[in-house]
């Protein structure tokens, strides 16, 4: 729906349900900010020139939301455009009423341009109960920096699944493990920071969030840290992992030479079960590869030994990412490598789950010729021009 409609039903809603259980909000948008632009001017030289020489310049001009907030807020505030503010005020009166009931709140697919809006504080100040985010394809950069996840981790104790494009760093990520047993769902993608470039959870951060071993579904978007050597890693250390395990149960009292009286030893040491290694819990495995370090061959056969519980996986890809990292590559090769990927895979599966689950198109999906996607056009072009 439109923005103002949207305005409207959240303020009438506040009236009729004070204590809302779950809040989704998606495929709304605004005509005016799709349509706007905005003149381009620098404004040191424009206020040099003559009055009439500023008259007969001709401005560039450029969409609204490609400015920083502040250029942004004041644009909308020059045009007389207010709806972000009523939003807010609607989001929060919203908020506050079932700040004691709310436990699920899907922000996704519209076009808004919410950072203007008092989305992130209306979380941290009235989200304690909330154990389902879910903030993705809002047409921004989502929540675009550690401090906010780190606020909205800290104020959201109860989390369970925390989806969408997110700044987690590895601080961000250890922040939100702690104390928090029952996390599900998680989704790690790259970030940028003006003053760095691009930053993403490391390989020893994603491996503390596999030690957790409550994760059941996983998405990881575009990360450097998911390619064929850090895959092969984890899954020695799995193995070191099992060897120790292997070992400690040669070395428990069933192991001992009287072990045949196993029913008087089982009456003296209480049986514990052992805890699932890194990766045995996760379920569903998201995987997207634009930018980042391609996956080949034996990164897929690592993957899938380090997540051996996996009910579905999608993977996601095109031959752009492929052409700009191994020199000499033609599509016979590419679609080679497919064919060796995707036999490697359902062969897996069938072994696993036997062959009419594996077959159906929910277990594995694999897109290998997805859009080009800005940022690879972006490096496409900085790429010919040096």
């Amino acid at each position: 729906m439109e923005f103002n409609t949207l305005v409207q039903c959240m303020q009438q809603l506040s009236r009729l349900a004070p204590r809302l259980r779950s809040l989704c909000i998606s495929n709304c948008h605004s005509s005016f900010i799709s349509k706007t632009t905005v003149p381009i001017q620098n404004a040191a030289i424009m206020h040099h020139l003559p009055q009439q020489q500023q008259a007969g310049m001709h401005s560039l001009y450029s969409h609204i939301t490609s400015f920083a907030p502040p250029r942004r807020r004041e644009e909308y505030r020059k045009l007389g455009f207010t709806l972000h503010q009523d939003f807010s005020r609607a989001l929060m009166t919203l908020m506050e009423q079932s700040q004691e009931s709310i436990h699920s709140l899907d922000i996704h697919d519209n076009f808004l341009d919410l950072e203007m809006t008092e989305l992130i504080f209306s979380i941290v100040r009235y989200g304690r109960r909330l154990e389902h985010l879910l903030y993705d394809r809002n047409r921004d950069g989502g929540f675009i920096s550690p401090e906010i996840v780190m606020a909205i981790v800290a104020a959201c104790p109860n989390i369970k699944s925390f989806r969408g494009l997110h700044a987690i760093s590895d601080t961000v990520l250890r922040k939100l493990m702690t104390g928090r047993q029952e996390l599900r769902s998680v989704t790690l993608a790259p970030y940028q920071v003006p003053s760095v470039g691009t930053k993403e959870v490391s390989m020893e951060g994603l491996w503390s969030l596999l030690e957790c071993r409550s994760i059941e579904t996983l998405e990881l978007l575009d990360l450097d840290c998911i390619s064929n050597d850090n895959l092969r890693k984890m899954m020695e250390r799995v193995k070191q992992l099992q060897a120790t395990s292997f070992e400690r149960t040669a070395n428990s009292p069933l192991s001992h030479p009287f072990a045949h009286h196993h029913s008087y030893f089982a009456t003296l040491t209480p049986t514990t079960p052992s805890r699932p290694l890194p990766g045995e819990s996760v379920r569903h495995l998201k995987i997207t590869k634009y930018t980042s370090s391609p996956l080949t061959l034996p990164g897929f056969g690592a993957m899938l030994k380090l997540f051996p519980n996996l009910e579905t996986f999608s993977f996601t890809t095109n031959f752009f990412t492929y052409d700009h990292q191994f020199q000499g590559l033609t599509r016979e090769i590419y679609d080679k490598e497919i064919e060796l990927v995707e036999n490697m895979i359902r062969t897996e599966m069938k072994g696993r789950w036997g062959a009419s689950r594996a077959d159906s198109s929910n277990c594995w999906q694999g897109n290998w010729n997805a859009q080009v996607t800005e940022e690879q056009r972006l490096r496409a072009g900085i790429m010919r021009a040096g």
